[in-house]
C-alpha cells in the first residue's frame, strides 16, 4: 500500500466520527518529504465514497463525508493486512 494511501486511511481511522473536507483531510496528511497533494486526497475521497467506506454530509458547502461503519472495518483490515 502507497506511503499517502496509509496517512490518509490512517488520519479517517484516528477520529472515526469526524467529518471531513479534501481540504481538511489534505492539511492532517500533508507531511514530509513526500507530503500528499490536495488531488491525491480528493481522489482516495472519492473512491472511499463510491465503495460506501465514507457517507457524504449533507447540507454542506463543500463536498464532507466521514466513515460509515463498514468502511472503518475494512480500512482497519487493510491496514493491518498491509503490514
Amino acid at each position: 500500500m502507497a506511503g499517502k494511501r496509509r496517512r490518509i486511511y490512517t488520519t479517517l481511522l484516528e477520529d472515526p466520527t469526524r467529518t471531513w473536507t479534501v481540504r481538511e483531510l489534505a492539511a492532517m496528511v500533508d507531511t514530509p518529504p513526500e507530503g500528499t497533494s490536495e488531488g491525491t486526497v480528493r481522489d482516495t475521497f472519492n473512491v472511499l465514497l463510491a465503495d460506501g467506506h465514507l457517507r457524504q454530509v449533507p447540507h454542506q458547502r463543500s463536498l464532507t463525508a466521514m466513515l460509515t461503519n463498514r468502511g472503518q472495518q475494512e480500512l482497519t483490515n487493510l491496514l493491518r493486512n498491509a503490514t
